[in-house]
């Protein structure tokens, strides 16, 4: 890792998943070009490949290149080959949008942050939330990147809150989710995580 910093070219990222009792449950490793990684962090393809504890892959998340003009959309396959799922980036202003399908690239929910550059010394929320825009203000689940060094968090990369009867597919998505909201929002604006640990329980995902 150091030879690849001091010649400027950036390693592949690495995330682990653990519980919220910290037993590890998943690890994720970037499939790219270093080449990408060095002159687009927040543009280029990527394939990440989520394995268990017997090194297994159970979980493979792929995003293809995105040009100045299109939108980031992100396909998760279990058993790799096979879409369970997809995350698509919605254009908007200021705020982090995106929507959430199924397999059959069906809109199931959104989600939605609040501007990143208003709460930089705030907890940065990504609620999950229905389709119905009458139901807007009720989340139920989020995407948590903390800010704070101190309390139940401290270390995170992100912890992910979703309901434990959630379909696990759409576990699996959310994850992608994550995954996205991390190099659209942060890798591109050179905020670097070489190591992030991602928490998973029954309804808790954490990334460290």
């Amino acid at each position: 890792m150091e030879l690849s910093v001091c010649c400027g070219i950036k390693p592949v990222q690495r995330y682990n998943v653990k519980d919220d009792t910290g037993k590890e449950v998943f690890s994720i490793l970037e499939d790219s070009e270093c080449c990408d990684r060095s002159f687009c962090p927040g543009a280029h393809s990527f394939i990440m490949n989520v394995t268990d504890v017997s090194n297994q892959v159970v979980i493979r998340m792929v995003r293809p290149f995105v040009c100045c003009c299109g939108r980031n959309k992100l396909e998760v396959q279990s058993p790799p080959g096979t879409a369970i799922g997809y995350v698509q980036h919605n254009w908007h202003i200021c705020q982090p949008k995106f929507t959430v399908e199924n397999e059959q690239g069906e809109p199931a929910f959104k989600i939605e942050g609040r501007c990143i550059g208003c709460t930089c010394h705030t907890d940065h929320n990504f609620e999950l939330l229905s389709l119905n825009e009458a139901a807007t203000e009720r989340s139920f689940g989020t995407i948590l990147k903390p800010v704070s060094s101190s309390g139940p968090n401290a270390g995170a990369g992100f912890v992910l809150r979703f309901p434990s009867n959630l379909d696990v597919k759409m576990k699996a998505t959310v994850l992608g989710a994550c995954i996205l909201i991390d190099y659209m929002g942060y890798k591109s604006r050179n905020q670097p995580i070489w190591c992030t640990c991602l928490t998973l329980a029954i309804g808790c995902w954490k990334l460290y």
